[in-house]
């Protein structure tokens, strides 16, 4: 890993001296570049009067005499400057008394830097007392119990003058060990690291303060990161530092951590592969040195065929385990200079780097290939799976990474259509894809592009005049083509796992818009969600639904989740456990397209349902007399099962009329309103209600 030296910043500066400061017995404190007061210490704080809490941010010229301000600022803009300054003031005590008082400053300078002052305070009684500029003897009794090492060294020869004990917890060395080696510190620096690590030294005995990280090697063989702030300190005679102090702290565990997370932000959890955003990184740096050395590069885009059969059949845990068994063959059967990037779902692309011939990308596809043919053995029994694979070739099918990307998906996607196998890219071949498959493959990106968003359509009760509810409602509107229509795609997503991937899109976001709306304190209402029936079998999905409700502090009667009759009748059992499991957390279920499964309506009265939507196809056709009975049927059970019923697709007044005539008093559709953007939601509830108000009669 390359070190880099980081911009200083105060915060930086108050992390690492904070345990170094608390400690001191000196009244100190820590003023920014506006003069806020952004740390005090114990001592500081019972000198003044002030808690931490109340002086957090405080400016300084708060806590000053009214006639000490203006010579106070002059002080602290020469400080800002780079001087080190000593002045008598008054501070006024937080019970009113004033204090005569020495404050000796010092800039804060890191890298050249100056982020702010340090400020030692003094009581004066009837003589001036002077702070000392080192470091007190009685620092080592104080620092014994605490994570961080101090260090003095002679700026001149770099001799070690004091070290604290909490150094050999970090280094492995004693005091007498780095007192006798003056040249121990820099044998303990990862060679890798030792460079940059001298330099900022050499910085410091220029005069320089510095705060670096690097590595070290303990004496036990331990590498650690350490954080290793070094100041000079001058005297008030000469030009050049007498002395150098350091703070040495362990950040080991700090490192570790932003390791995990930058494997995380760059790897796919379920695989170990380098996930979408690696692939691009590393798709770039390939093409770059294709192009100075004059090489080819593959790209395969590769999509297990008919793997939703293995999903729906042995479940998702078997899926996923079939998906790492997949991920470690391809692993094994690349050269190391290669790179397998797990994309999504059973999407794959592999990069073929720095090949000499097309033969050997051949060659290396049809492997590929060969290896995903090989059989799987699972729980005793034997799979076979097969791919579509794409293939595209830089230089010759383009030179940016993108276009080669969207080629090789182009080729898969044909490959697939035609059953299956390798299909290099060919020119015009983008042409030949039919408009389900594009639509199949715009849908996969369109989260990670912003290309979704949700409107919102108001449920109505006419009786009391006021919106009740949101249905949020999917939309798509892709760069290129378009709207697309929700019928289309969600057809399509449907045969995949991307309905998974967007019900829990939806649900997030239903769930943050709602908080939103919440804090803005609009009238209260519900925003009802539609959830597929893969969605709601899923074991995950209710610990989704709980986690958006703590993550966006929604009380739970504001989200609704809908489901079909068809889903209800999906795996009853375990449909039936999950809508009890959500009711108890207090999120209400609506059956929707409520009458088009008539001849399954037996079965619904073991479900919990609070309420039923009507389908639009009843509403429809009022003008037919069988029609208007089967409708009145259908309300008429509804509210003898005890539950709410809503009317869909309400576009006409006589449609309202008749249904408020048989008592289905909520109501939805074009007569009230059109799906709306959710900007425009809020207007639902001013007093004018958008044009909704006029509806009622």
């Amino acid at each position: 890993m390359r070190n880099e030296t980081k911009k200083p910043d105060m915060s930086s500066f108050i992390e690492i001296c904070k345990p170094l400061l608390s400690g001191i017995p000196l009244p100190c404190f820590l003023m920014n570049l506006e003069g806020g007061l952004v740390f005090s210490n114990e001592a500081a704080q019972e000198v003044t009067g002030y808690s931490q809490h109340d002086e957090y941010q405080r400016n300084f010229v708060s806590v000053l005499a009214e006639e000490e301000i203006g010579r106070t600022i002059e002080h602290i803009n020469a400080v800002f400057k780079g001087d080190r300054l000593s002045y008598q003031t008054k501070l006024k005590h937080r019970n009113g008394n004033l204090l005569n008082v020495e404050i000796q400053s010092i800039p804060i300078e890191i890298n050249g830097v100056i982020l702010g002052i340090c400020g030692y305070i003094t009581e004066v009684v009837n003589e001036k007392h002077h702070i000392s500029q080192s470091i007190p003897s009685n620092w080592d009794n104080i620092f014994t119990g605490i994570e961080i090492c101090l260090w003095s060294l002679e700026a001149t020869t770099m001799k070690n003058i004091s070290i604290s004990p909490v150094c050999q917890t970090i280094f492995g060395y004693s005091e007498e060990e780095f007192l006798k080696d003056p040249f121990l510190w820099e044998q303990l620096i990862l060679p890798v690291d030792k460079k940059a690590a001298l330099r900022h030294m050499e910085l410091v005995r220029k005069g320089e303060s510095s705060l670096h990280e690097y590595r070290i090697v303990t004496k036990n063989g331990d590498h650690k990161w350490v954080s290793d702030f070094i100041v000079p300190i001058f005297s008030d005679y000469t030009k050049e530092p007498l002395r150098i102090d350091r703070i040495v702290v362990d950040i080991t565990k700090r490192k570790k951590a932003e390791e995990k997370l930058t494997y995380l932000a760059y790897h796919d959890t379920l695989t170990g592969l380098p996930n979408r955003r690696k692939l691009d990184h590393e798709l770039h740096k390939a093409l770059t040195e294709a192009k100075e050395k004059k090489r080819l590069v593959g790209i395969l885009f590769l999509d297990l065929d008919r793997f939703k059969n293995i999903n729906d059949s042995l479940g998702h845990k078997m899926g996923d385990k079939v998906l790492q068994v997949i991920a470690e063959r391809l692993r094994d059967s690349l050269r190391c200079d290669d790179l397998i990037s797990r994309q999504g779902g059973d999407e794959f692309v592999i990069l073929l780097k720095n090949m000499t011939m097309r033969a050997d990308l051949e060659e290396a596809t049809a492997r590929i290939n060969r290896t995903i043919a090989e059989p799987i053995r699972l729980q005793g029994n034997e799979y076979v799976l097969s791919a579509s694979i794409g293939l595209s070739i830089f230089p010759d099918h383009g030179i940016e990474a993108e276009g080669l990307l969207q080629k090789a998906d182009h080729a898969m996607y044909l490959a697939k259509e035609s059953g299956g196998g390798i299909r290099p890219y060919e020119a015009g071949m983008s042409k030949s894809l039919s408009r389900k498959l594009l639509l199949e493959q715009y849908l996969h990106k369109a989260i990670e592009k912003n290309e979704l968003y949700l409107d919102y359509q108001p449920i109505v009760d006419v009786y009391g005049k006021q919106v009740i509810g949101l249905e949020a409602l999917l939309r798509w509107n892709h760069p290129v083509l378009g709207a697309v229509s929700p019928g289309e795609f969600i057809e399509i997503a449907e045969e995949s796992d991307l309905i998974i991937k967007l019900g829990n899109w939806v649900l997030e976001t239903a769930c943050k818009q709602r908080k939103q709306w919440l804090d803005m304190k609009l009238p209260p209402f519900y925003v009802s969600i539609n959830v597929p029936a893969r969605q709601i079998n899923l074991e995950s999905f209710l610990e989704s639904v709980k986690e958006n409700l703590e993550r966006y502090q929604l009380p739970a009667n504001l989200l609704k989740i809908e489901i079909t009759e068809r889903t209800a009748m999906t795996n009853v059992q375990s449909t039936l456990n999950t809508i009890n499991e959500l009711q108890d957390v207090g999120v209400d279920i609506i059956l929707d397209d409520f009458g088009v499964g008539y001849s399954s309506i037996s079965y619904l009265i073991q479900y919990p349902f609070n309420t039923i939507k009507i389908d639009k196809s009843f509403i429809e056709g009022l003008d037919n007399k069988n029609q208007r009975s089967v409708c009145r049927t259908l309300v008429a059970m509804g509210r003898n099962l005890g539950m709410n019923v809503v009317a869909e697709g309400v576009e006409e007044v006589e449609q309202y009329q008749f249904l408020c005539s048989i008592g289905c008093h909520n109501m939805q559709g074009y007569y009230f309103s059109r799906p709306a953007k959710v900007e425009l939601v809020e207007t639902f509830f001013t007093p004018e209600q958008r044009g909704i108000q006029g509806k009622f009669q």
